[in-house]
């Protein structure tokens, strides 16, 4: 009967047996170029860096979720600086597109270049329809109608959006932002 069971000890070896210390080693470096980058992005980096984290590379994509979607936006602002300092900080690693999710929605990167694309596609078209959402919703003026850009004001945001607002902390970031543009 005892043929049937293993001990812990020899379950965990089994598992970690069967992890490549060559793709722990790179995933470390990954996940290192990461905050290390994103930590660097003016004024905004440590809370984007600590609000933000890798969690796959598939075919030079790599994704990366955040406990906002205000979060992912800023990130995606920022998308240029974050490749080419990834790219210079990952250990030879490619990365050739970021992906954002957020946090607990299980979004994750198709296995083939094909089906990655047009995830990317999907995901883009996406964006777009949440800008425009986020438009109508008062949280953004519309360039054309308001004749300036940026993150509403909070009181728009508040008469807009049935109680939803941004966190504080997102808030500041896209009223500097606006401030700059």
């Amino acid at each position: 009967m005892s043929d049937h069971f293993i001990s812990g000890s020899e379950m965990i070896t089994k598992v970690f047996n069967n992890i490549s210390s060559g793709a722990a080693e790179k995933a470390n470096k990954i996940q290192r170029a990461w905050q290390e980058t994103v930590s660097k992005i003016s004024g905004n980096g440590e809370k984007l860096a600590a609000h933000s984290s890798v969690v796959d590379l598939k075919n030079g994509v790599l994704l990366v979720e955040s406990d906002h979607p205000g979060w992912n936006q800023t990130l995606q602002f920022h998308k240029k600086f974050i490749l080419t300092g990834l790219n210079r900080l990952s250990g030879g690693v490619k990365i050739d597109s970021i992906a954002f999710r957020v946090r607990g929605s299980g979004a994750a990167l198709a296995d083939s270049d094909e089906i990655a694309r047009k995830a990317v596609e999907r995901y883009a078209q996406k964006i777009d329809a949440e800008q425009k959402r986020l438009e109508e919703m008062g949280y953004v003026n519309k360039p054309a109608a308001a004749g300036k850009e940026g993150v509403a004001g909070q009181e728009g945001a508040e008469s807009n959006n049935g109680g939803n607002q941004l966190p504080p902390e997102l808030n500041a970031i896209f009223e500097r932002i606006k401030a700059r543009g």
